[in-house]
């Protein structure tokens, strides 16, 4: 039969020693012997038993080897008392001793003592070797999660690169904007360009999802914009200009619905002539919709449309107006929304409004007035963009 492993017996007289080691003269196991404790200790430290047969003077055993019982889980040991002691034997079995035998006892008994210690082994080196998996596979995800974090933030600065500045001034007008992602990589997008010095044309998006795959879809957008741009601006479109936002968002639609993503995103794009000061907008499933305060007083822009990204032969139309002479537009993105759970929709679009009226029109005022400075962890991604015009 195999051996199953190295067993020692440690007893005070060598007679001991001899009549346990008797008793084990048809086992599997390799069995040597000591009757000197100190001797003992070195041999269980050099040799690593697989069990251990302590057959001891309680005193001695106390004072040499219940410390390393606690201590060595990788053995397993037997313990042998000269009399029953219940109080003693519960400590033995609280220092993780496998067995306890009680003098005089029966060769089967003493038999079984051994198997038991046997499978205590087995099973402490299972778990052992479960624990050094665990730890291991612990250390692999920490260490996947910090290259995943890592690149979150290199995501995180490639997208903000891509932002435009803030804020951007034009004449009496002045466009700036906050966003405030959940994660490192956000869903939200903001574009804006001046065209000739006249039409202030901006976006502000919001992909469905969060993540890479969300916040690649706003790299596209940046990209879109910038190609549609720079070709009218060689062509000097200017009567496709003139009529932005006009085709836009289907120009996007179809990109998108091109990649198979399974992400939409919602849009509200416009174009600002800031020698008429009018305003041409669509709006793609946007909401809330934007709020213009003049005069102190609150209006909100009309207008509605299906998300992007859904319909493939969807169209969107054009609205127009004429802004006052003065006035705030500010647009949210939903996440706003988030911040108040326990509101209805209404409720939350009047605290909204009541911010943006009672702010000083900075999109920090308003984040202020809005109590997004004391949320550390916003539900949703949460983005506003203003445009003001002072005379």
């Amino acid at each position: 039969m195999p051996i199953k492993g190295d067993l020692l017996v440690v007893s005070d007289s060598n007679d001991n020693c001899r009549f346990l080691e008797n008793l084990l003269s048809d086992s599997n196991w390799q069995v040597t012997s000591s009757f000197e404790p100190n001797r003992a200790l070195v041999a269980i430290k050099n040799i690593r038993p697989a069990v251990v047969i302590l057959d001891l003077p309680l005193d001695l055993m106390q004072a040499k080897f219940t410390t390393l019982l606690t201590l060595d889980l990788e053995t397993a040991y037997v313990v042998i008392l000269p009399e029953v002691n219940p109080r003693e034997v519960a400590k033995f079995f609280h220092k993780n001793a496998s067995d306890v035998l009680i003098k005089p006892f029966a060769e089967k008994r003493f038999h079984e003592a051994i198997e038991r210690a046997s499978e205590f082994k087995s099973l402490i080196r299972q778990n052992l070797e479960y624990r050094k998996q665990l730890e291991e596979a612990n250390r692999e995800l920490n260490d996947s999660l910090h290259l995943l974090e890592l690149d979150q933030i290199a995501g995180s600065q490639i997208q903000n690169s891509l932002l435009p500045k803030t804020p951007l001034k034009k004449n009496k007008y002045e466009i700036a904007y906050r966003i405030s992602p959940t994660l490192y990589l956000s869903g939200d997008f903001v574009g804006y360009n001046i065209l000739y010095d006249r039409y202030l044309v901006f976006y502000v998006a919001d992909v469905s999802g969060h993540g890479s795959s969300s916040a690649f879809l706003t790299v596209l957008l940046k990209f879109i914009f910038n190609r549609i741009l720079k070709r009218h601006k060689a062509n000097k479109d200017l009567d496709v200009i003139a009529q932005a936002p006009k085709g836009f968002i289907e120009h996007i639609n179809r990109e998108v619905m091109a990649l198979d993503l399974d992400r939409h995103l919602t849009i509200f794009a416009g174009s600002l002539d800031t020698k008429t000061n009018k305003l041409r907008y669509t709006v793609a499933s946007h909401m809330p919709m934007p709020f213009i305060v003049t005069s102190g007083n609150v209006i909100r822009l009309k207008g509605r449309g299906k998300p992007v990204g859904i319909f493939r032969d969807a169209e969107w139309k054009v609205e127009e107006v004429e802004l006052p002479s003065e006035f705030l537009l500010t647009l949210v993105s939903d996440g706003v929304l988030e911040v108040f759970p326990n509101k209805s929709l209404k409720d939350k679009e009047k605290i909204i409004s009541n911010s943006i009226k009672e702010s000083d029109g900075s999109v920090g005022d308003i984040c202020k007035k809005l109590g997004l400075s004391q949320i550390k962890d916003i539900p949703d991604d949460v983005t506003i963009l203003t445009i003001r015009k002072k005379n």
